[in-house]
């Protein structure tokens, strides 16, 4: 596409000359930026070292914002190139911003053409947002946690899911705007999740593996085994500003960064830092607290996850005391459940640190070599694991908080002791996605359930203000290849078995062998076959049912009404679980949920790219939204217009 975009005007008229020198800009197709958002201009110059470089942005000069060219390797084919940078540039008026450089060098005149789409934001209304966002989070996924958490009885005798349809709906499900959010990668069709965190942090596409950075011509150089050594390809991609750093930068918001992985994870770190390689741990907490598009400032006033290794200089390469660091800036660090529930809305900036593993670096000295993610909701509520999923290991940290309180705390902290402060937050719930890549049903579908909690603490919340003046959006950053495949009626006792089945299939692409569980009917994974197979006896199951032919719906119980099935049997019921299958142990390619309320939600109806999200966030908070609140409201409150059940 570049090549394509690129003019070369040379003495040699024939196609190999126009493949020996050029240039361009390090800079997607389709670059969308806000009014004064920042961004690396990085112009890369193949097989040509030298010469007199103009810029203009809409026939304006901008060239005097270029330093002198710095010798590169760009391909790495050896070759002489050259590249020049212009650091955090920002343009001020709305509109098309055409960059035109020009480079008379020994080979003759080069020139390339790049444009660029601003999005207008003069000053924001004073308004909060709260991105929440589902790991791995489908559809299929969003309907498991509404089957088995309202399916349970509302009144005894009385179960709330009946004749296909929900006494109460999830409360992301009462959101009064749903649209649909596209997630194919730059550079694949399926991406992981650092691209499609950055896709929602910054409103831009870049390639699988990079954070709030672009793609540049060094990038080959990076990792090969040698990744410390090679992290400075790693660390000179162009930069663009997210919208958290945008609008704690130009407008004082306040920011938040809540996780229930490792806070340097890849979906936290897009809303943080910069870097060509999610796996820099020690470089994304670095930047966390001195952030090199806030001049060196935190980038966020609270911060909430796992990952305290990375933190501990016993580990980190560089032995930096990364929690004294943070305590030196003014933060009050939490570790417990318990000490976040005494937290108070003045604490000004909190760094919450649930979860940390005994650990080395690893081998590539960028990241520890293990990292602590929080528990999942069905280990943290003391739940049964079924047979096939793992026994939970709490590494001697049994006080984690749950995601709700910890998204309660965060919006106190944010909004200050006068509840007036303008904040930012991204919640993620990282696990429905870890969960999925294991093929843990049970471990997935407690976690959409506790990610809803939170969902629900922060609508509580807003319903609370004096006036609507908090926009929230759920939606997740790419999918996972589950499906809901029925129900199964499984006694505790196979369910809750921990002996395994192992079998084998030989093919002339070698021998798959899978472990099968008396749980396979309620977890049915890639080895063993959907569908209609009932009637078979024998190991592992006492029979394979057909879940899909089974008639009636899980009866879960939720004895002590927290919220949480108990996933039990309890005076015979219990047993009727719901079935899924899974497919592989990786992403898969989805349209996803985007739910919405609150100032603004209205934008977010209709089927768009996941990289429109923080766009219609920022038009919610620049732009009044009366007119499209206004007829919002008269279609979710108006009498005329029909209701839905369990809203």
């Amino acid at each position: 596409m570049k090549l394509c975009r690129t003019i070369l005007l040379l003495s040699l008229p024939t196609a190999c000359a126009f493949a020996q020198a050029r240039i361009g800009f390090a800079l997607p197709e389709r670059t969308r930026l806000l009014e004064d958002q920042r961004v690396d201009l990085v112009l890369e110059a193949r097989n040509a070292t030298a010469g007199t470089l103009v810029v203009t942005a809409n026939g304006v000069d901008i060239s005097k914002l270029f330093g002198a060219p710095a010798a590169a390797d760009l391909d790495c084919d050896a070759t002489k190139d050259a590249v020049w940078r212009a650091n955090l540039v920002s343009f001020s008026t709305p509109g098309w911003v055409r960059l035109v450089a020009t480079l008379e060098s020994p080979q003759g005149r080069l020139q390339t053409i790049s444009d660029i789409s601003i999005q207008p934001f003069n000053k924001p209304e004073k308004k909060n947002a709260i991105l929440f966002i589902g790991d791995g989070m489908t559809q299929a996924w969003v309907d498991a946690g509404r089957i088995v958490s309202r399916s349970t009885e509302t009144v005894p005798g009385v179960r709330g899911l009946r004749e296909g349809f929900f006494d109460r709906l999830l409360e992301m499900d009462q959101m009064p705007v749903s649209g649909s959010s596209m997630t194919i990668g730059q550079d694949k069709i399926i991406p992981d999740s650092a691209p499609t965190a950055t896709a929602l942090a910054t409103g831009n596409k870049t390639f699988d593996g990079a954070l709030g950075a672009f793609a540049d011509g060094t990038d080959c150089a990076f990792g090969s085994g040698a990744v410390d050594a090679t992290k400075q390809f790693a660390l000179d991609n162009p930069r663009v500003e997210n919208i958290a750093e945008y609008l704690k930068r130009r407008f004082g918001y306040r920011i938040g960064i809540v996780t229930t992985s490792n806070l340097p994870d890849a979906t936290p770190a897009a809303f943080g830092s910069h870097t060509g390689d999610r796996d820099m741990a020690f470089e994304i907490i670095a930047q966390y607290l001195k952030n090199p598009l806030l001049g060196g400032k935190p980038a966020a006033d609270v911060f909430m996850g796992g990952g305290g290794e990375g933190f501990n200089p016993t580990v980190r390469v560089d032995g930096r005391d990364m929690i004294s660091e943070f305590k030196a800036q003014g933060y009050q660090v939490v570790r417990t459940a318990t000490e976040l529930k005494g937290l108070n809305s003045g604490a000004g900036r909190v760094l919450g640190i649930f979860k940390e593993v005994t650990t080395t670096p690893h081998a590539s000295r960028v990241r520890p070599a293990s990292a602590s993610v929080m528990n999942v909701a069905y280990d943290k509520l003391k739940l049964t694991r079924p047979g096939s999923e793992p026994l939970p290991n709490f590494n001697d940290w049994t006080d984690q908080p749950f995601l709700d309180v910890m998204t309660q705390k965060a919006i106190e902290v944010l909004a200050g002791p006068d509840g007036n402060q303008p904040f930012f937050l991204m919640v993620e719930a990282a696990s429905i996605d870890k969960q999925s890549h294991s093929n843990h049903a049970a471990g997935a579908t407690w976690d959409v359930i506790e990610f809803d909690k939170a969902i629900g603490a922060a609508r509580s919340w807003a319903a609370a203000r004096k006036q609507p003046d908090t926009l929230m959006v759920v939606t997740a950053d790419h999918g996972h290849p589950m499906l809901i495949i029925g129900a199964a009626p499984i006694s505790d006792a196979d369910y809750f078995d921990r002996t395994g089945f192992t079998t084998s299939m030989a093919s002339p692409l070698g021998t798959l062998s899978t472990t099968i569980y008396k749980d396979v009917n309620h977890n049915t994974r890639a080895a063993v076959p959907y569908g209609s197979v009932g009637g078979r006896t024998g190991p592992p199951a006492v029979r394979n049912i057909d879940v899909y032919g089974y008639f009636g719906f899980p009866d879960y119980i939720d004895a002590d009404g927290d919220g949480y099935p108990e996933n039990v049997a309890s005076n015979g019921k219990g047993t009727v679980r719901l079935a899924y299958g899974f497919r592989t142990g990786s992403h898969a390619s989805w349209t996803l949920p985007v739910l919405a309320q609150g100032p603004g939600a209205l934008l977010f109806t209709g089927v768009y790219d996941e990289t429109d999200i923080p766009l219609k966030i920022a038009a919610a908070l620049a732009t009044s939204t009366t007119d499209l609140d206004r007829a919002l409201d008269r279609l979710v409150y108006s009498p005329e217009f029909p209701k839905t059940p369990g809203k």
